[in-house]
């Protein structure tokens, strides 16, 4: 029997930490410390926080070494990091680390830069709650994707890497294991979360799922 998927969604709130960074020392320090909760926060959520106005960054620490400190290459390397090639959060956390202690050996003036505006390490707490929507099958789950929130598409499509180390999303491993559709759940897993505003996700699987009906 198909277990039926019932749809969630999530309300975050970021809580200030009292911690801040004016320099790249600073950061780098807090990145090294602080909860994984607070990375996930700056990184993935951010993709929720930014994308909706397409800015060009996709983690908070990479729009702060920009703005603040203008160091653009640092931002860029911080901005290339794929998500999807980590399988926990404190592998992402030491690749940030590693990026940052790297540009040392390449821009050692840029630590010793001072920023007049500095980074607040936020950490955030989530609380997740049901909704009346259910999908029974492949179409009522095609028929939904249109009409949930974008919390909720955020939720089960990006914060809930948290819970599986950052392995997969819920509605890949809704449709490969309850579904049996493997290549479909394989496709949708592909999706690059970097470059797609909510509401371009919301579309691209949409697309992938009408095709898979339509085939």
């Amino acid at each position: 029997m198909r277990d039926v998927l019932q749809f969630r969604s999530s309300a975050s709130l970021e809580v200030l930490t009292g911690k801040r960074a004016y320099t790249l020392p600073e950061l780098l320090d807090l990145i090294r410390t602080c909860t994984e909760s607070s990375i996930f926060n700056h990184t993935f959520s951010a993709l929720h926080k930014l994308r909706e106005v397409r800015a060009p960054y996709n983690s908070d620490f990479a729009v702060w070494v920009l703005r603040s400190l203008g160091e653009n290459a640092l931002a860029e390397k911080i901005m290339a990091v794929d998500f999807r090639e980590y399988s926990s959060v404190e592998s992402l956390r030491q690749r940030l680390v590693h990026i940052i202690e790297n540009y040392r050996t390449l821009k050692p003036a840029a630590f010793d830069k001072k920023a007049d505006d500095p980074f607040f390490l936020h950490d955030v707490q989530r609380f997740i709650y049901l909704t009346d929507k259910f999908a029974y099958d492949l179409s009522s789950f095609r028929d939904l994707l249109s009409a949930i929130s974008r919390d909720s598409l955020y939720y089960h499509f990006i914060e809930s890497r948290l819970e599986t180390k950052l392995e997969t999303d819920d509605f890949s491993t809704w449709i490969e294991k309850s579904l049996g559709l493997a290549e479909l759940a394989a496709r949708i897993k592909r999706i690059d979360i970097h470059v797609h505003t909510l509401e371009d996700l919301r579309s691209r699987i949409i697309h992938m799922v009408d095709e898979h009906l339509n085939g």
